[in-house]
């Protein structure tokens, strides 16, 4: 019989400590068959007391258990690394076959501490964050993965929910490992299964659990989701609390919203609060990073909910920053946008300044990228004077803005947008350049033709016609003309030709 059963069984149960007797020489010399990880493993030193056995090691493993990381350093180092099988019936490659398991077993007591900067093991494993540490046992492949980095076997079927969590556990179960099921991807679903049937007890008793964690587990890949579905259930008082967590240091709100998942756990939180403390509490810290947040792809999301969903009074900072740097948001792929939703739910004065911030740098915006966007945005209110504002700004400028790829757009959009009289005048100021010709077969141009044909009336589009007439040669040769020519055929009864 092999001389080490009875201790390779004992550790894998989590029954009883491991001899710290043997020295690591001892393995080194020994024959390569039998320098497995599984010896290894079989010789850890682990105590279940706060005492360290080993003199050469430092760090003690949660709940105070100490490892012998020499053992593990030679393995490691010699490209011993993979997986612990199962030794009985009773232990799968997770390292135990129930929740029952996992949440008695006392190596993860205090498992709340943040398990991005500790190390910890559990069920009969091994993790350590530090992967350039020179004691990093495991060697993170592509092939590697499972519940909090557990080390098994590459052929490991990921996708199915392992047994350990298949099991029913009461809530004292779960008492102090609530952060890191919540961390895990299976934890975390099995997490929001138990909150939707959980009572008032059970929520208030697992969110006094995790409220000095949310500002980890918000931006967290899986405890995020966690957040969230409890989010839904606390009470307001528990909310409040949330939000002072969140934002009892200067940018952290901000620092969380501009995170892909906590941007989310943010609008969730938005959609929930209830009272004017709360709004505050948010408007003021998302105060302090508005433009930032305003121009990345995650955080204009909880900017537009802001000036969506609260008060002009509320969003009164974020409009007035939103006036001062308007050209530099308008450019921008995700100021654009907010801008635009700035400019719909502001009223009074701050939309006032808003509009005139935009009229002023019109011709720019209108060739640019994203900027075309809001000045079209600003041509769709159809409020007089805001639209006879905008057109002096491109009175001279018309050919060149339907010359531009992005200019163009907004072209078209005046002349669909405004009153016959003032569309008629951006028609006679294009035929009267000497390049008007060129329009009928510029790439961007073609498309201003067309648009002028359609709203123009009497002698204008007359006039319309007679340019066509007289360089036809030149478009049926031309891929753009061909387009005006073809428009113009499929259109002759509605312009009454």
């Amino acid at each position: 019989m092999d001389p080490h059963h009875h201790q390779r069984r004992g550790f894998l149960a989590g029954t009883a400590p491991l001899s710290p007797e043997t020295p690591v020489s001892r393995f080194i010399d020994q024959s390569p068959y039998s320098e497995t990880l599984e010896a290894a493993f079989l010789r850890l030193n682990l105590s279940r007391d706060n005492q360290t056995l080993n003199s050469g090691s430092h760090d003690n493993i949660v709940n105070g258990s100490g490892v012998n990381f020499n053992i593990l350093d030679y393995f490691a180092s010699n490209g011993q690394v993979g997986f612990l099988p199962a030794q009985n019936n009773d232990i799968n490659p997770f390292g135990a076959t129930r929740v029952r398991d996992f949440v008695h077993n006392p190596m993860m007591a205090r498992s709340n501490s943040d398990l991005r900067s500790n190390a910890f093991v559990y069920s009969g494993a091994y993790q350590n964050p530090n992967l350039n540490s020179r004691r990093g046992l495991m060697q993170r492949e592509s092939h590697y993965g499972s519940m909090n980095n557990v080390l098994v076997s590459k052929n490991q079927n990921y996708g199915r929910r392992p047994l350990w969590l298949q099991d029913h556990v009461s809530w004292e179960d779960l008492s102090g490992k609530i952060v890191a099921l919540a961390k895990d991807q299976h934890g975390c679903k099995f997490l929001q299964r138990f909150i939707e049937s959980a009572t008032r007890e059970q929520i208030d008793m697992l969110f006094y659990e995790v409220i000095d964690y949310t500002g980890g587990l918000i931006v967290d890949p899986f405890g995020n989701y966690v957040v969230q579905k409890l989010i839904e259930v606390i009470s307001e008082e528990q909310r409040t609390r949330i939000l002072r967590n969140l934002t009892r240091t200067d940018f952290q709100l901000a620092r969380i919203c501009l995170d892909v998942h906590g941007t989310r756990a943010v609008q969730k939180l938005l959609n929930c609060i209830t009272n004017p403390a709360q709004v505050s509490l948010v408007v003021s810290a998302l105060n302090q990073g508005v433009v930032a947040l305003i121009k990345d792809s995650n955080g204009h999301h909880v900017i537009q909910h802001s000036v969506k969903h609260f008060s002009p009074q509320d969003n009164k900072y974020i409009l007035k920053k939103v006036a001062e740097k308007c050209f530099e948001i308008a450019t921008n792929k995700s100021g654009c946008c907010v801008l635009q939703r700035c400019v719909e739910y502001s009223e009074g004065e701050p939309r006032d300044r808003l509009v005139a911030e935009i009229i002023a740098n019109a011709l720019l915006l209108a060739e640019d990228h994203y900027g075309n966007y809001v000045v079209q945005h600003i041509l769709d209110l159809k409020v007089p004077q805001v639209t006879e504002n905008l057109l002096a700004q491109f009175e001279g400028s018309y050919m060149a803005l339907s010359c531009n790829k992005y200019g163009s757009n907004v072209v078209e959009k005046c002349l669909l947008t405004t009153s016959e009289d003032q569309s008629t005048q951006i028609i006679l100021e294009l035929l009267s350049n000497p390049g008007a010709s060129m329009l009928l077969v510029d790439p961007f141009g073609n498309f201003v033709i067309q648009k002028a044909l359609l709203v123009s009336q009497g002698d204008v589009r007359r006039c319309l016609i007679a340019l066509i007439e007289r360089n036809d040669q030149m478009m049926v040769s031309n891929i753009y003309g061909q387009k005006v020519l073809v428009w113009l055929t499929k259109n002759r009864r509605l312009l009454n030709l």
